[in-house]
């Protein structure tokens, strides 16, 4: 993955395949799992799935900050299989625009103003991604300045923790998914040194075959349509 600087990022480990699968197009909360979902396989056919902490409180976020790069989750070792970036912009704008129109501001400056969220957008380069398991998300992520509001500063120690994982478990994403995270700035913890996602949208093997800029933004609609909680309350009437 190449950052906003050119300089390329470390890669995130291909990781084995088991668990409970999240179920497609559906909302998630903190619900049971079967107990015979103990093994799943990749996810290949083009679906839009949304996971969400259900204990957290979205009412809460009004500003948000995102890099200006689609990152590509790549192994730590071995040759990636390629994912076309002629469509990142496009994604980036899509997943912005979304924001806006929920209510949501953008900050113009996160080195002085803290933003409610943090919106990371990222694509897998890599056959069966494992998409929820903790990773030391500085070493990709770090070259953004969407980070510099927090001081001391964060990282290579510092963690993600995704909530849904003991819920679904270990679910693989083909080539070419796209994954939209929300981090609320909140979440820093700065005892454990982990960051907390509220929210995810996967676009299973979006960009992987014959697309256009409308399949994009599809199907990151289609993410903020299985989504209404995010969403800037309006204020009450007078």
């Amino acid at each position: 993955m190449l950052g906003s600087s050119g300089r390329e990022r470390p890669r995130r480990a291909r990781l084995h395949v088991a668990g409970c699968l999240a179920g497609l197009g559906v909302v998630l909360g903190l619900a049971a799992c079967e107990d015979n979902a103990n093994f799943v396989r990749p996810i290949s056919a083009r679906a839009v799935t949304v996971f969400k902490d259900s204990t957290f409180n979205f009412t809460t976020l009004r500003t948000f900050a995102m890099p200006d790069t689609v990152v590509h989750f790549n192994p730590v070792t071995g040759t990636p299989l390629n994912v076309s970036r002629q469509f990142d912009q496009v994604a980036l704008d899509r997943v912005r625009q979304n924001l806006l129109v929920r209510g949501y501001t953008q900050v113009a400056n996160p080195r002085t103003t803290q933003p409610d969220f943090v919106v990371l957008v990222a694509a897998t380069a890599v056959p069966s991604y494992n998409a929820w398991i903790g990773y030391s998300w500085f070493t990709i992520w770090g070259f953004s300045p969407v980070w510099l509001w927090f001081q001391p500063g964060f990282t290579t120690a510092w963690t993600i923790v995704y909530p849904w994982f003991g819920v679904v478990g270990t679910t693989a994403y083909e080539r070419g998914t796209l994954i939209v995270d929300l981090i609320p700035t909140s979440s820093v913890n700065l005892t454990a040194r982990t960051i907390r996602s509220a929210w995810a949208g996967v676009a299973t093997s979006l960009f992987d075959g014959v697309i256009d800029a409308n399949t994009v933004t599809t199907a990151i609609d289609q993410m903020f349509a299985l989504s209404p909680y995010l969403t800037v309350p309006r204020p009450p009437s007078p």
